[in-house]
């Protein structure tokens, strides 16, 4: 697993290190039941402090995204989704008006933003909808 950490990104370095696991697990770097790098062998690799690890890891416990088994340590989870539609739907919706509000800021327009969307939908082979996109 290779993490790039942005030092001059305005986003927390944990929120850093949650968004390049979760990106490893679309792009299918990491697949089910895979042993993640201890705590401290991150915090080593990263020359960061093991607390932001450690808090990182907790929220993707928390999002469902890896399990932790005591003892053995971190493992990416089965994502065959234990999350509600409901819940799933909010968090995504979370993470598209934060890029929605930067597109405003950055003067991008509606057409650019849906075509730089519709390109990342397509690099990560996410699968048909079904129509029930508004649960």
């Amino acid at each position: 697993m290779q993490i790039r950490i942005d030092n001059a990104s305005g986003r927390p370095v944990y929120q850093q290190i949650i968004d390049e696991v979760k990106r490893d697990i679309a792009l299918g770097r990491l697949i089910k039941d895979e042993k993640l790098p201890t705590v401290r062998q991150l915090a080593g690799q990263l020359a960061i402090n093991p607390n932001t690890i450690a808090k990182a890891y907790r929220q993707l416990e928390q999002e469902g995204i890896i399990v932790t088994k005591p003892g053995a340590g971190a493992f990416v989870a089965n994502l065959d989704s234990s999350l509600s539609r409901a819940v799933r739907k909010r968090l995504v919706s979370k993470e598209l008006e934060r890029i929605a509000v930067e597109a405003f800021h950055m003067q991008i327009d509606r057409q650019a933003l849906l075509e730089w969307f519709s390109s990342a939908v397509d690099k990560f082979n996410l699968p048909p909808g079904k129509g029930q996109a508004n649960e």
